[in-house]
């Protein structure tokens, strides 16, 4: 018997009806809307969607975390539309190439964004409508373009609601990053969905706040924060932006966020420079708001170190790990079963496997495969089991680990296969290290490294002292090492990596060194 979101959100509504599901700052006022309003809201979207003829057809969101976002991306996801995320940072050519390859019919588009409409438009023939994320009428002179509050208004209480959708039908489909290459769409069944939240074993009492920072298309920001959040009657507050994180936990106070590494390590890089006369309660008061006890955090690897130090100041980091194409949660480390270092048990809808080190998964969150790419969808999915393309283990305990990805090893003449992230990531902890990439170079290991510029400046150092420094550092690190994992080389950058949507390093683009055009 598989799930449905709608009977997730239904369940809630139920229960929390008058609990505040969504808070968000306009100007410098906290507004919010409780379970209540927002479902009348989603089953207003999602009739609207029915009434203008948009019955199983896919529908395109672009747009920043917004509580109008939320809502049209429930309206579809309940009803019997698919909904696609989309980056809003994308440039606008990339946008308009995904809503063709998704052949998405309507889109809902952040007001921030209304100056493509014209070109989308001009370049997708088979979008019909444009929703503008506002609860204002819009002036378009075109007839396609619209607004949310004129889809929600065009229905009223006694229109037809749209039929329960079928467990395996697709909910939604999110693109990967594509670093690789072409981003593949990720079609996920509601069934998908809706086991991922109820397997995430983590509980907390109505109106527990949440701060939400990662990008809303996002599996582990959508599926994790709103849909889990939802699922439990938490309050899910909106970051605006990543720059007012800090002051956003003085004025939200979360008790719950979902992370990933950069932003652990970049709020870690402020606790450790600040008074060491300021006790460590007082601290964390003021750059947490007072109330933080729990961070999550995936997407990448986090250094246990991290861990250790946030205890110090109250909080317990959780380490899990996922891709979108399992929905997107595997394993998680949670309150009460917990081991720093590994990346926590899978789900018990999860089962592992391994071929040569690669960890494999199958299960109720596993994907249906690439929207429209048979071929990419075979290669990743052999026999109903995922290949992840990492490579793991799991211990005694039933502790899942990562050692690396199959891409990316080095295989050295000896025969040695070095895994360069676990390199980096002890590397990553020297202070003068801002970014660092480890590659295989004339049969030896060259480490790439941008140094922390914080770091630079309060020291006033000049190349040669950078370089000194860094290569202190690493003979340093070199002294405990096996021969083959030393670092020969070192390269010190001029400039920070390139980086993908979702703030990875792109590692086959990690030798261009050149700055970044922002």
């Amino acid at each position: 018997m598989g799930m449905l979101i709608r009977d997730v959100l239904e369940n809630s509504v139920e229960k929390f009806a008058d609990v505040k599901a969504v808070k968000w700052l306009q100007k410098k006022e906290i507004l919010e809307r409780s379970y209540k309003e927002l479902m009348e809201n989603v089953v207003a979207v999602r009739k609207g969607l029915l009434a203008e003829g948009f019955q199983g057809k896919h529908i395109a969101l672009i747009g920043n975390s917004s509580v109008e976002w939320i809502e049209s991306y429930l309206g579809i996801i309940t009803g019997n539309t698919v909904a696609v995320p989309l980056d809003a940072g994308l440039p606008g050519e990339d946008l308009i190439d995904l809503i063709n390859r998704s052949d998405s019919e309507g889109l809902f588009l952040s007001p921030k964004g209304v100056a493509l409409v014209d070109a989308i438009l001009a370049a997708c023939p088979k979008l019909r409508k444009i929703w503008l994320l506002q609860e204002e009428e819009t002036e378009a002179a075109n007839e396609k373009v619209s607004s949310l509050a004129e889809l929600k208004k065009a229905v009223g209480d006694n229109a037809a609601d749209a039929d329960r959708p079928n467990t395996e039908d697709v909910a939604t489909i999110i693109f990967t990053s594509g670093t690789t290459g072409k981003s593949k769409g990720v079609m996920l069944t509601q069934d998908n969905l809706a086991t991922n939240v109820a397997y995430v074993r983590y509980t907390a009492e109505p109106g527990t706040p949440m701060l939400s920072v990662l990008p809303i298309h996002h599996a582990f920001c959508l599926v994790m924060d709103w849909l889990k959040g939802f699922s439990l009657g938490a309050t899910v507050c909106i970051n605006d932006s990543l720059l007012h994180m800090v002051k956003n936990m003085g004025i939200f106070k979360p008790e719950v966020i979902l992370m990933v590494p950069m932003m652990v390590e970049t709020i870690y890089k402020r606790l450790s420079a600040a008074d060491p006369a300021i006790p460590k309660k007082v601290l964390a008061a003021n750059v947490f708001g007072g109330n933080l006890k729990i961070i999550f955090t995936g997407g990448a690897h986090l250094d246990p170190f991290y861990i250790e130090k946030f205890v110090e100041y109250g909080v317990n980091i959780y380490e899990g790990y996922g891709m979108s194409e399992c929905s997107p949660v595997i394993s998680s480390n949670m309150p009460g079963d917990n081991k720093p270092g590994s990346i926590g048990r899978p789900l018990e809808n999860a089962e592992i496997a391994f071929d040569n080190g690669e960890i494999l998964v199958k299960g109720s969150s596993v994907m249906k495969g690439y929207y429209q790419m048979p071929e990419e969808t075979a290669e990743a999915l052999k026999d109903g089991w995922l290949h992840t393309g990492d490579k793991g283990y799991l211990d005694e305990d039933g502790f899942l680990f990562i050692n690396g990805r199959v891409k990316n090893l080095i295989i050295l003449s000896n025969g040695e296969n070095i895994s360069p992230e676990e390199i980096e990531n002890k590397l990553a902890l020297g202070a003068l290290v801002g970014e660092v990439i480890v590659t295989g170079e004339n049969n030896g290991l060259t480490a790439r490294i941008y140094p922390d510029m914080d770091v630079v400046q309060a020291k006033g150092l000049g190349e040669a002292e950078i370089q000194a420094g860094l290569q202190a550092f690493l003979d340093e690190y070199n002294k405990n090492q096996p021969t083959y994992r030393q670092i020969t080389g070192l390269i010190v950058r001029k400039n920070p990596f390139i980086r993908s949507a979702t703030k990875k390093i792109k590692r086959q683009e990690a030798l261009i060194d050149e700055p970044l055009n922002q």
